[in-house]
């Protein structure tokens, strides 16, 4: 879990998707072959637990099966053969990379969607593709959505919690490789979307993806952007909300974090809040001993804040690795309240990375190492919030937050804040 959160970024948003084909090596056969076996060799020897999930004859099986379809496959199937290999270990640190290889974002087309429970919904999208956002995903191509989001669970390890599941399918859903290679598209940089909108009018388009390099700035529906979403691209940011004596921090990134937090920590101390809300729904990890020095820790000494119904931490289903381990912290060593969606990460699960280069293709991949145990007396898929607050469609197309409302409706408590002792 104490690594570099390059890494992490590059697992979660470029680990299931594929290279343009024309990026993938032409190899022979047998280099595939070879790949293929130290591929195998790799995991099975390094991973802490490589059949913790599969049976060591089906994993044997998967191998061999692949190993006999190489010369019929083409080079981009083959890649998605393997990354089906890696998520069948069934934890979100074993996995293919083939992105950071090229050093190309991976070609996606231009929307960002999301499931609010079964409906997959358009959140953000290109100016030009604006018509789409707030409607439904009906299919991709010709198949329907719930084809497509069932043949994408093969590239999806199965291990961590569904809401794991759930966000890593939204990703895949908009990435060109994966479903061309999975025959859902033709091979190209365009896939053709059917959309619904409330009123039940059904209309199909032809996104064009970015181009490798490119990430388009994309609009959310409405002028009222909600809190989670106004500053995705800052590892960490705080606002003050007056009206409830609150401060809010987006907490996304452990990059700098002792820098980050610096002045987050001397609004604190000059304005004296009576409610602080740490949002972790987007953290996808880094270095878990950082948010516990330079977060966790500082808040325990916050006597003022660090009350029940005073503190507050939202997760999410995008709560992995360090975040969890984090979000474990936060509710062993402080009075923080947790609400929201269950993590995406076990509490007790396999972390850290190995990483290992094939031979002939160049393709990286990791696999977990150590199992750690964050919650020894209770296992669960996700670390479960105290109050589960999922997000709300009819919430967020108004550009408000179904888990903060919830938070900023609760009564502060009666008893004014400790101070400190001088």
């Amino acid at each position: 879990m104490q690594i570099l959160r390059k890494c992490l970024v590059c697992f979660f948003m470029l680990s299931a998707a594929l290279t343009r084909a024309q990026g993938i090596p032409s190899l022979t056969s047998a280099q595939w072959r070879q790949d293929l076996g130290y591929f195998a060799n790799e995991i099975t020897t390094y991973h802490r637990n490589p059949y913790h999930l599969i049976p060591k004859a089906r994993f044997d099986a998967e191998v061999a099966d692949l190993r006999s379809r190489i010369p019929s496959m083409k080079d981009d199937e083959i890649v998605v053969g393997l990354q089906r290999l890696a998520a069948s270990i069934g934890d979100g640190h074993t996995f293919v990379d083939t992105g950071m290889l090229y050093g190309a974002v991976p070609t996606a087309v231009p929307i960002e969607v999301f499931w609010f429970g079964d409906e997959l919904r358009v959140v953000r999208a290109a100016p030009e593709y604006s018509s789409v956002l707030g409607t439904r995903i009906i299919a991709v191509g010709s198949t329907p959505i719930d084809e497509v989001n069932r043949r994408l669970q093969q590239l999806i390890p199965q291990g961590e919690s569904e809401w794991f599941v759930m966000d890593k399918s939204a990703r895949l859903i908009t990435q060109i490789e994966p479903l061309a290679a999975l025959h859902i598209i033709p091979d190209g940089d365009t896939a053709s979307f059917t959309f619904e909108t409330d009123s039940g009018r059904r209309f199909t388009l032809a996104l064009r993806a970015d181009p490798p390099g490119k990430s388009t700035a994309m609009v959310m529906l409405g002028d009222r952007v909600p809190l989670s979403f106004q500053h995705a691209d800052d590892g960490l940011w705080f606002t003050y909300l007056p009206d409830s004596q609150t401060v809010y921090v987006d907490f996304r990134s452990y990059q700098n974090l002792e820098q980050e937090t610096k002045p987050l920590w001397d609004f604190i101390a000059e304005h004296s809040p009576k409610r602080l809300i740490v949002d972790m729904r987007w953290n996808i990890g880094g270095n878990f001993m950082q948010g516990r020095e330079y977060l966790v820790s500082k808040i325990i000494f916050l006597p003022q804040l660090n009350q029940t119904g005073r503190l507050f931490v939202i997760t999410g289903r995008r709560t992995f690795s360090a975040a969890m381990t984090n979000v474990t912290d936060f509710r062993r060593e402080t009075e923080a309240i947790l609400v929201g969606e269950p993590t995406g990460a076990r509490p007790n699960g396999y972390q850290e990375n190995h990483w290992f280069t094939l031979p002939n293709s160049h393709i990286r991949a990791s696999c977990a190492t150590l199992k750690y145990r964050f919650q020894p007396f209770r296992d669960s898929a996700g670390v479960f919030p105290d109050q589960r607050v999922d997000p709300d469609w009819n919430a967020f197309r108004t550009g408000r937050d179904a888990a903060i409302d919830w938070i900023l409706r609760q009564p502060l408590p009666d008893n004014e804040p400790r101070r400190a002792a001088p």
